[in-house]
């Protein structure tokens, strides 16, 4: 049995199930580790008892992700990413890999028949977290113009940054390329600094708030056109963190006619719906970055669907369903953008298949 091979409905109650007991779980894989692991309590006190659940809980959410949307690949790229950062924080991924099978033997005892599943894509973890810790480090990945941007986001220079950005522009580069080959591709090594120890929360945040800065600069150069096509919404759902790919795609789409309501993110669904009830979109973007507000989404389209049915198209974007195949079809959405690219695309025909 694999997860393709399930419907929607039974992966989403099969994580649903991992989810009702992941705090139960988080204390069992803590418990154990401790028990093996007495020089940690010496090291770090209560600590390690609380990061040691919150960390455990955090695999939870990930992997009861991964499940819903029929995934082991972003599970394994979750093993990655926190290797990664174990890694530059001096804690071999070994410590991670014994967790995630702690975690195996609990939910093997607590599933039933379905923990085979659940184990193939903890052990698929593994396996991810084990290659991340024997390949090392990817090198510089961005070109010369990529890496002057990245250098004066992570001083904090505005200027400097939005320079990069409109030089670009002068020699021919369009905006939406600008926003995939120079702004997107700089962020991302932003996060990868991050995850490896190399600059402080703080710095991250810094960085990400000059490049909204910059997308706010080239908003204000965009040549909006005076007949629009429709209205759109575009949001992220209540928990949701990152809107720096969501604002880019309203944007974006304003600037392709469209009358655009941007809501950012932490909003309540309630007030979404009003939202959508006020401004009447024809189309509304939904954008997610962490597989653990999979659930969020779910419920907001099928809110969306019980009021207005199929007269509201809803796309998705957002790194939570990068590797998920289906999994827009099986939430009841109508397509899925993985880029701007192919958001901006998606909107073209819906549009079409609307008239």
């Amino acid at each position: 049995m694999t997860a393709t091979t399930l419907t929607y409905e039974r992966r989403r109650r099969l994580a649903d199930a991992l989810r009702s007991q992941r705090m139960r779980a988080a204390e069992y894989v803590t418990h154990e580790f401790l028990e093996r692991h007495p020089d940690w309590r010496e090291r770090y006190g209560d600590l390690a008892w609380e990061r040691g659940v919150e960390d455990a809980t955090f695999h939870v959410d990930f992997l009861a992700g991964a499940l819903e949307s029929g995934s082991p690949q972003a599970f394994e790229q979750y093993a990655r990413w926190t290797a990664r950062v174990l890694g530059s924080r001096g804690i071999a991924p070994t410590f991670l890999i014994e967790n995630l099978m702690q975690l195996a033997d609990w939910f093997e005892t607590s599933l039933g028949e379905d923990a085979s599943l659940v184990t193939s894509y903890i052990e698929a973890g593994c396996a991810a977290a084990r290659a991340q810790a024997e390949g090392g480090d990817d090198g510089d990945r961005l070109d010369p113009d990529r890496s002057l941007y990245l250098q004066a986001i992570l001083a904090g220079n505005r200027t400097a940054a939005l320079n990069v950005a409109l030089e670009a522009l002068r020699s021919g580069m369009g905006v939406i390329d600008i926003y995939t080959e120079l702004l997107q591709p700089a962020q991302y090594e932003l996060g990868n600094l991050w995850e490896t120890n190399r600059i402080t929360v703080a710095r991250e945040h810094m960085a990400t708030a000059v490049t909204q800065y910059v997308v706010a600069q080239l908003y204000g150069r965009f040549d909006l056109p005076e007949e629009r096509r429709g209205r759109m919404i575009v949001t992220g759902v209540e928990g949701e963190m990152h809107q720096l790919g969501a604002n880019m795609l309203a944007d974006v789409l304003e600037a392709e006619g469209w009358d655009v309501r941007f809501l950012g993110t932490q909003l309540p669904h309630r007030d979404i719906l009003q939202a959508i009830e006020e401004h009447e979109p024809t189309i509304v973007g939904i954008s997610a970055t962490m597989l653990f507000n999979v659930p969020k989404v779910s419920s907001l389209i099928g809110d969306v669907r019980l009021r207005y049915g199929s007269d509201v198209r809803i796309i998705l974007g957002g790194a939570a369903f990068r590797f998920s195949g289906n999994l827009w079809r099986d939430l009841g959405a109508d397509g899925f953008g993985k880029d701007l690219h192919e958001g901006i695309a998606l909107v073209d025909r819906l549009t079409t298949s609307m008239n």
